[in-house]
């Protein structure tokens, strides 16, 4: 009976889920971008592993939202000299100077790298040290590194992002052919392999990359005093790597005891986990919006029981007459609700799959997968709203005396 009475009601009722369907919807969208957050994180941090830092005077060189404050910029740079003394240092495996000339370096003008007329897009040229590939786990697919006697002799060789390559020279093998970067010719001597890819899609900055000798580049652009220190801890003294970091540069840099740090220490994981703090604040807004949803369609599952008991007062005042106890009467309202909500919530899980498979065409390298406790979650929450929204209206049905019901018309 309550199935045949959603029946009847069909545009009725489809308006009753509505709340229930987007409630559920965004629950299972939120919860399968966040489980695809923590995946790309885990998987970028595995990249670059676990026991490396980035040193940079800036405190923060992860993901930024604004510009470094003055104070930061007018910090005293990192030093060629800096990296030496971390070097020395007993839990440090590898430490890698690095400048860059492009889109987010110094540099006041945008790097031109071509081949024969073609032009790669927005690249950016890494001057790095012939360790380079060692602290920060470079893949080459085709040729090799750069070595310490063509870094100490200023050589013009390059070691080019899989973008970088394939625009330039498409199907083609770059190896030994002549580049033109900045105005100069390099001979290109590696290709990297082809990054994973960017969080929102587009180009990774990877495979934009294009890896000089570091004193090349500082003999090109002695404008870029700004340079990032790449340092790697032996295995088991991570921890004791960055706390003798910390101290040596404060006391190469001055910074009185009761002075907080004029530079920054950032791991791969701390650096993409601002990414994810970002989305949990944006889970933190979503999800109470989406409870609001689920309140809504409670509410309106709650107006339509209460209107279909007033319009079935004379059925269940037939019901009670001839032996329906009162908890047949609630338990019959009770499905209704639940199955109206139940079945929003079953539709809300499928658009919610939906949106998470668009979010996938956005975003190509999320693993935006839906978790298990999510689906549950959301159908069981959706029952519960049709159980306690529908609670009342059944037991106002239930408790109609069967003689004036009888007689209502």
């Amino acid at each position: 009976m309550a199935l045949d009475t959603i029946r009847a009601h069909k545009i009725r009722s489809a308006l009753t889920m509505l709340g229930v369907i987007g409630g559920t919807m965004t629950v299972i969208a939120i919860s399968s971008f966040l489980t695809g957050m923590q995946e790309f994180i885990l998987d970028q941090t595995q990249r670059f592993g676990p026991d490396l830092v980035f040193v940079s005077k800036y405190t923060n060189i992860g993901i930024r939202f604004s510009r470094p404050s003055r104070e930061e910029r007018i910090r005293k740079n990192l030093t060629v000299e800096d990296a030496a003394a971390i070097a020395e240092l007993p839990s440090v495996l590898g430490v890698s100077p690095t400048m860059i000339s492009g889109s987010f370096a110094p540099s006041s003008s945008q790097p031109v790298v071509k081949y024969r007329g073609i032009e790669a897009n927005r690249p950016l040229i890494f001057g790095v040290a012939a360790n380079y590939d060692e602290v920060r786990n470079v893949y080459i697919r085709a040729g090799r590194f750069l070595t310490f006697s063509e870094q100490q002799h200023h050589d013009q060789v390059a070691i080019i992002g899989a973008g970088i390559a394939d625009s330039l020279f498409g199907g083609m093998s770059p190896l030994d052919h002549e580049i033109e970067v900045e105005g100069k010719v390099y001979r290109v001597i590696g290709v990297m392999e082809k990054a994973p890819g960017g969080l929102f899609g587009g180009d990774p900055v990877e495979d934009r990359q294009v890896l000089v000798p570091f004193d090349t580049l500082k003999r090109d652009h002695p404008e870029i005093e700004d340079i990032t220190l790449s340092v790697r801890a032996r295995p088991g003294v991570f921890g004791k790597m960055v706390d003798d970091v910390t101290e040596l540069l404060r006391r190469r840099r001055g910074v009185s005891p009761h002075k907080e740090n004029d530079f920054g220490i950032s791991t791969p994981g701390a650096i993409y986990e601002s990414i994810s703090a970002v989305a949990s604040v944006a889970s933190i807004i979503v999800f109470p919006l989406s409870g609001a949803g689920l309140l809504v369609g409670g509410i309106g599952v709650m107006n339509i029981m209460l209107v279909s008991v007033t319009e079935r007062t004379k059925e269940i005042g037939v019901r009670r007459a001839i032996g329906a106890r009162k908890g047949d009467i609630i338990w019959q309202f009770l499905t209704e609700a639940i199955t109206l909500t139940g079945v929003g919530g079953l539709i809300g899980i499928v658009l919610g799959w939906l949106v998470s498979l668009g979010l996938k065409r956005l975003a190509p390298t999320l693993p935006s997968s839906i978790p298990a406790w999510a689906v549950i979650m959301g159908f069981l929450v959706s029952c519960t709203v049709g159980l306690i929204f529908g609670l009342w209206p059944a037991m106002k049905a239930a408790r109609l005396d069967p003689i004036e019901a009888l007689r209502y018309e």
